[in-house]
């Protein structure tokens, strides 16, 4: 069987949807609201990119709200 050599899901510091979705174990539903708490998406085409970096700070940023 040959393995079919594609480009890596996670680029650089970027990350698509359907991978960050997949990862994380997340629903849309889900992700619009780490959309409302200011998860900015890159948009390339038709790929949603996004930055690790501002997802990890989205989450860091819900963890504190939840703990005051």
């Amino acid at each position: 069987m040959t393995k079919l050599d594609r480009t890596s899901l996670i680029l650089g510091r970027y990350i698509n949807q359907q991978t960050l979705m997949t990862e994380l174990h997340i629903g849309y539903d889900t992700l619009k609201t780490l959309h409302l708490n200011g998860l900015e998406v890159i948009m390339i085409g038709r790929q949603h990119l996004y930055d690790l970096e501002d997802v990890k700070n989205i989450f860091n940023q819900l963890k504190n709200d939840s703990s005051d």
